[in-house]
């Protein structure tokens, strides 16, 4: 795992410490993270507080008013692939790139096409490490697991 996946992981595992969803982001642009986030919905009752966002959101407070230019051509690592809502961040602030860590402990909604179809290319690394991550997170909040699981999950028309 390299160090922005690990970067990734670690916001997960904060995140799972306060009894939220694993899931962590970084941005990274020239080698440098420039955000971090992590997913907060459970903390916060905020449904917009994913990882991918915060880590945006994070990037865009760091980049003193140059955020286009910042996030236009960044990588963006995420131990989950990005949800309807964050692949529109995505797209719109420019990313380059996704590496995502794992997608087989969830149902995908259909983002992966609709970010490669905008010319994002995007790479899913399968990493046993976010695999475990999630799978030990499921194993202690079960009531979860049905939701992220779930077939009949909203699922992008493309």
């Amino acid at each position: 795992m390299d160090e922005f996946m690990a970067a990734a992981v670690e916001e997960a595992r904060l995140s799972a410490a306060e009894k939220g969803y694993p899931i962590g982001s970084v941005v990274v642009r020239d080698g440098t993270i420039v955000g971090r986030g992590r997913n907060r919905f459970l903390q916060t009752g905020d449904p917009t507080t994913h990882a991918e966002m915060e880590a945006i959101r994070d990037a865009a407070r760091n980049a003193a008013g140059e955020v286009d230019t910042l996030l236009n051509g960044a990588t963006v690592y995420t131990t989950m692939m990005p949800c309807e809502m964050c692949a529109g961040a995505i797209i719109r602030f420019g990313i380059a790139r996704v590496v995502v860590g794992e997608t087989q402990t969830y149902t995908d909604a259909g983002t992966r096409t609709l970010m490669a179809r905008q010319d994002i290319e995007v790479a899913v690394l399968e990493d046993p490490a976010c695999i475990q991550l999630v799978e030990n997170y499921l194993q202690a909040y079960p009531e979860w697991a049905q939701l992220m699981r779930a077939r009949t999950r909203r699922r992008l028309n493309l």
